[in-house]
């Protein structure tokens, strides 16, 4: 048996769990697992394919046998495991059989076991374990009575407890039910003599990168003051093992804890907030001449590292070769009738670094001055600090209080070129190498010497505001094992969302989470302009009788998750879909990693998208179970790193750049739970643009066996705990949600995917012209055959009608598959 494609990677992991991705993982693509029922909707359940639920549980008992003997339980040895391992993969044989009576689901013969432990590769991956041992587990590993314990032997005897544990955990949806009476009983089964425990925390709202930061900071913080080790991720919350019964209480102390934790976090999560130069990027420039500086920005990286970015992007700015505009020249040779000293008016020098300056006294010199940290005046502290010669301090101030000079005039501080000026002085004189870095230098040696709180009085400043926020977001969502905070100082002042709406028609109210807010200004919820191009395209609320959208009123939390974002994508472009991905059912802290490293960095802003070469390899996943030949030629598993290849392609090799994860450069230990993907391409029309951002979203989705949220916002609406079926598109797709379906069931995914990929293939026969994509559609709605009267067309319109040659299979499976109303259950190849 010849081995198939991993998409894994060569891992360092524990060498079972290592053996099983290569060695087993990849089959169960092979056979179709990945399309078929562990949990179904149509059993009122939420869909989990039987790959992620072998995944799951495999994944579970591996991580609980790794920390487990950190509380003084059995550790099974590396043999042990595998065995449990390779049980675990077969123990669910009943659910790819026809359908049958309850009492008979369990009634599987020896040699029904043995076909599916030869497709599989089980018996090579556990070679000691005898066929009767895979019949046992087939058999009994259920805790029904219809199950049959007669036929065990002795070495499943030993390791029932471990695989039903492992069906425990790997058949739980929520943090909640992953902490059931049943799977506490599971635990003291497996581990007997031990006071083994299972906690939890949930988040009541998700957002994305700023969700997944902060469960990780709960996560480390209940490590630390409590002992809990980490076994289960969900979107929204995270599974514990721990020693005994701790009550954790949330209050005032733990949200303090859990806050620190998170604003230290995030500023160690992403290279760029020790970065000088990108922090600098994200710096905007002001017509009255100073640099914007997000609020968000001193939350992540503090005011020391601000400081250096703004002498780094006023060093750019402080170009001898360009020439000032007339206003700046004007300006500068009006100052040279009251200053000792001559400013160039020829060039940008002095102009960059004034910006620094003025941006300096707004952002760091008047929150000391406000604060009454001095009793001077801004001006003067801003020169001081800069050591600004006496004389022309002493000129500066007699012309600020001649009432015929207005340096200030329209929101400027043109005092600030006659500072620029000292500054490039003094670089010459004193030949510094590094200006921005002994501009930094000076500025904090001085601020220290003039108080050592300075900085914690710039940072109350701007992040005041930002603590008594997330502080109340955090008391108001977190639960720790089903409790909630008591009302906390901060909690009490959050607004109510419904009556902030009903008492004024445009209440403080957030257009993304419906969030209220701590503070009694509006004008706190107004986003920065520079946080907007995340938002742009997107409003949930347009006031009936507004000429205009107004501005979006976005709440602390929310504004945090933009910032984030920002910094962890490329693009900015207006009217994305966003594809919110969710784990299937949960990831362990090694599973999460896999995706992250092997996946998920795989779609960075340089990734480039192939929809024809997608389309194709899709459409090879979605018919292999029924065409064996095309199954023996090509494996699924090799399918599926095809697709994962065609949508990530590097820049050269061809394609367009339009889709990316929005937590690029993000370490993965730092936060985790969920990923969002933007999707973005020059845009024809509104339904074919959403018609290949859905297709796009759910060809990765599948791929890497995830459930999927697609939308037009770029905040989740719901939770994966909130639909039950594998994918769910957002109510505004229309048109797409014909062809598609707005709920998408695991049962009917392949073949909703095999029937867009077909389209797309034929479609592109006729031509390679995104914007007729919105008939083809309407063809499919109206048409009982689309997929032969499209091939028609494309023969009809090609030279020499080659094309019904390769295109035969498209047509026939888009006129089964392509309308709703025809669309079949599929099934696993190896029933066929």
């Amino acid at each position: 048996m010849s081995t198939p494609e991993s998409i894994w990677g060569n891992r360092d992991t524990h060498p079972v769990l290592a053996q099983y991705l290569v060695d087993l993982d990849p089959y169960l693509l092979d056979i179709g697992w990945s399309f078929e029922s562990a949990k179904s909707v149509e059993y009122s359940l939420t869909d989990q394919s039987m790959l992620n639920h072998v995944r799951n549980g495999v994944f579970a008992i591996v991580r609980l046998n790794d920390i487990a003997p950190s509380f003084g339980a059995h550790e099974l040895s590396d043999d042990e495991l595998r065995k449990v391992v390779a049980l675990f993969t077969v123990h669910d044989l009943h659910k790819l059989r026809d359908k049958q009576g309850i009492d008979e689901e369990y009634d599987i013969n020896v040699d029904e076991v043995a076909t599916l432990v030869d497709a599989l590769g089980v018996g090579s991956f556990a070679p000691d374990l005898r066929i009767e041992t895979f019949h046992a587990c087939a058999v009994d590993h259920a805790n029904t009575w219809n199950s049959n314990p007669e036929h065990s032997t002795r070495t499943y005897d030993q390791l029932r407890p471990y695989v039903r544990l492992a069906d425990a955990f790997a058949s739980c949806q929520t943090p909640e039910s992953a902490t059931v009476e049943r799977n506490q009983k599971g635990l003291e089964v497996a581990y007997p003599g031990t006071d083994l425990e299972l906690q939890h925390h949930t988040l009541d709202d998700v957002k994305g990168v700023f969700t997944n930061l902060l469960s990780g900071a709960v996560s480390n913080v209940l490590k630390e003051r409590f002992g809990y080790e980490r076994l289960l991720i969900y979107q929204d919350g995270c599974v514990y093992l721990t020693s005994g019964y701790t009550e954790v209480t949330i209050d005032d102390e733990l949200i303090g804890d859990v806050y620190d934790r998170l604003q230290s976090e995030i500023g160690d999560s992403h290279p760029a907030y020790d970065d000088h130069d990108a922090l600098a990027d994200n710096l905007s420039t002001q017509s009255q001449g100073f640099y914007t500086i997000n609020d968000q920005d001193f939350f992540y990286a503090g005011a020391r590292n601000l400081l250096y970015a703004v002498a780094v992007k006023a060093k750019q700015d402080a170009d001898p070769d360009s020439d000032p505009t007339d206003s700046m020249a004007e300006t500068m040779e009006s100052l040279n009738e009251h200053l000792p000293i001559d400013i160039d008016a020829t060039t940008r020098v002095a102009p960059g670094y004034a910006r620094l300056v003025y941006t300096f006294k707004r952002a760091f010199v008047d929150p000391l001055v406000d604060a009454g940290l001095t009793d001077e005046d801004a001006l003067t502290v801003t020169c001081r600090l800069f050591d600004v010669d006496g004389s022309v301090l002493d000129r500066l101030q007699e012309t600020r209080d001649d009432e015929n000079i207005d340096l200030t005039a329209g929101g400027k501080w043109d005092y600030a070129y006659a500072v620029g000026q000292h500054v490039a002085d003094r670089a010459r004189r004193d030949h510094w190498q590094d200006v921005p870095g002994e501009v930094a230098k000076l500025l904090i040696t001085n601020l220290d010497a003039l108080d050592e709180g300075w900085e914690d009085i710039v940072m109350d400043a701007h992040t005041g505001q930002f603590e008594t926020e997330i502080r109340a977001y955090i008391g108001d969502t977190l639960r720790i094992s089903g409790k909630a905070s008591p009302p906390t100082a901060e909690m009490d002042e959050l607004s109510d969302p419904f009556e902030e709406h009903h008492a004024t028609r445009r209440g403080k109210t957030c257009t993304f989470c419906n969030r209220g807010t701590t503070s009694n200004r509006k004008s706190d919820m107004k986003a920065p302009k520079s946080l907007t191009t995340l938002q742009a395209g997107y409003s949930n609320r347009i006031p009936a009788d507004a000429g205009q959208p107004e501005k979006l009123l976005v709440c602390t939390p929310c504004q945090i998750e933009f910032s984030l974002r920002e910094t962890g994508s490329s693009r900015r472009d207006a009217g994305r879909i966003f594809v919110h991905l969710v784990p299937d059912y949960f990831y362990t802290p090694t599973m999460w990693d896999l995706y992250s490293d092997e996946i998920f960095a795989r779609f960075t802003g340089e990734a480039m998208t192939r929809i024809g070469r997608l389309a194709s390899a899709m459409f090879d996943i979605a018919t292999a179970d029924e065409d064996c030949d095309r199954r023996v030629e090509t494996k699924i598993s090799e399918s599926v790193s095809t697709v994962l290849r065609e949508a990530t392609r590097a820049e050269d090799g061809g394609g367009r750049s339009m889709i990316e994860q929005l937590q690029n450069g993000f370490d993965p230990s730092a936060g985790f739970g969920s990923q969002t993907l933007s999707f973005y391409k020059p845009k024809d029309n509104e339904t074919e643009f959403q018609f290949f951002g859905v297709f796009v979203g759910l060809a990765v989705a599948s791929t890497m066996g995830l459930r999927a949220y697609v939308s037009q916002s770029p905040i989740p609406e719901v939770r994966g705990r909130d639909f039950s079926e594998m994918v769910r598109l957002d109510a505004g797709f229309t048109t797409v949600n014909e062809f598609y379906g707005r709920e998408i069931p695991l049962s009917k995914l392949r073949t909703r995917l095999g029937a867009a990929a077909a389209l797309i293939q034929l479609g592109y026969a006729l031509a390679r012209d995104d914007a007729r994509f919105a008939k083809y559609l309407r063809t499919v709605r109206n048409k009982p055959l689309p997929g032969s009267y499209l091939l028609k067309r494309a023969v009809l319109d090609s030279d020499d009608g080659g094309t019904s040659r390769y295109l035969l299979e498209e047509a026939d499976y888009l006129d089964r598959y392509g309308n709703l109303t025809n669309d079949a259950d599929t099934t696993t190849a190896i029933n066929k």
